[in-house]
């Protein structure tokens, strides 16, 4: 099952980038990341040395300028779940690009190998923490569905951003 999911995923992200005409970013599964920037934004980098910036697709991180209470706390534990979610992927990452951004970055799902296999959804993660929230901006990720759920998983928890009432 989920492998057909993840098949449907890449069917879906190769529609997708080709109508963008955006066919410079090669889908593979060779990128291999060299810079966790901030919660939601990696540096990685292909074999073939190509680099690019990902911005992760349908989250967003509190940052310091949005909540200054709350945003560098959770900024600085969504950076570092980005990062222990690399290092546990030994740095290599599954890239789904859906678009690019004004600011020329891809956006995309990234997703690694976890145990037995299984594909770990980086957006997922973070958004289960409680320390991302879905960001709706227009961009139609291939699996919003499961990041709504992982969101819900994080209210009803009251992890992160969801400790608070409001």
């Amino acid at each position: 099952m989920i492998l057909a999911a993840l098949i449907g995923t890449t069917s879906i992200a190769i529609f997708i980038f080709q109508t963008t005409n955006n066919s410079s970013i090669a889908l593979s599964e060779q990128w291999i990341v060299t810079d966790v920037v901030d919660g939601n934004t990696l540096t990685v980098r292909q074999t073939d040395g190509s680099q690019m910036q990902v911005q992760l697709c349908g989250i967003d991180v509190l940052e310091v300028k949005q909540d200054k209470a709350l945003g560098q706390p959770l900024a600085n534990e969504a950076k570092q779940k980005l990062q222990s979610l690399v290092a546990a992927a030994d740095s290599q990452v599954i890239i789904i690009p859906v678009q690019k951004n004004s600011e020329g970055r891809t956006v995309a799902e990234v997703m690694a190998h976890g145990k037995d296999d299984m594909e770990i959804s980086f957006q997922e993660e973070i958004l289960k923490s409680g320390l991302a929230k879905i960001h709706e901006s227009g961009i139609k990720c291939p699996n919003h569905s499961a990041f709504e759920q992982a969101q819900k998983l994080a209210i009803a928890s009251k992890a992160g951003i969801w400790k608070q009432s409001n």
